[in-house]
């Protein structure tokens, strides 16, 4: 998919992308201070306002780890930076029930990510293994059947061309 120029749409593209980095809802999002989804929907939609608030920008970008100013940044055509996002304690009381993503919590995130995808590759590789096991007793189990084995098959030809001695 090609990146929008600029505009919402370029910064839904970097939001959007972000929330799978750090496998997250926008719902969960919301919860660390991320504005509700609708918020975005209707400035999407709105006529009259074609960017969001600033308030709405700076929530973006500390929920999301971005350096301060990274969300103006994109609707503009740049693209956003990273950082370890910290609430400090003289915050407003709205802004500290906004927890953001901080270092750690993505780093522990990123982590949890890769021993999933490590289990889930053992998994399969366990599975195709016991696939394998049951196609090589599948194996084995007709080889026993439909190969001939030479030995008997003497020995059968021996008995049938040995004479009837009983019958005298």
């Amino acid at each position: 998919m090609t990146v929008p120029a600029d505009g919402v749409a370029r910064l839904m593209h970097f939001v959007d992308a972000r929330l799978r980095q750090l496998n997250m809802t926008k719902d969960e999002a919301h919860r660390r201070g991320f504005p509700h989804p609708s918020t975005l929907s209707a400035v999407r939609a709105s006529n009259s306002q074609r960017t969001p608030t600033v308030r709405t920008l700076l929530r973006i970008d500390r929920s999301l780890g971005w350096q301060p100013g990274s969300a103006a940044v994109v609707l503009l055509g740049g693209s956003p930076l990273t950082i370890t996002a910290r609430m400090t304690r003289g915050a407003r009381a709205q802004e500290e029930a906004a927890t953001p993503m901080t270092a750690q919590d993505i780093t522990d995130r990123l982590l949890d990510q890769l021993r999933d995808g490590i289990e889930l590759a053992r998994a399969e590789v366990r599975a195709v293994d016991d696939r394998l096991d049951r196609l090589y007793t599948v194996h084995q189990r007709l080889v026993d059947e439909l190969r001939v084995d030479g030995a008997l098959v003497a020995e059968f030809d021996d008995h049938e061309s040995a004479p009837d001695v009983a019958q005298t």
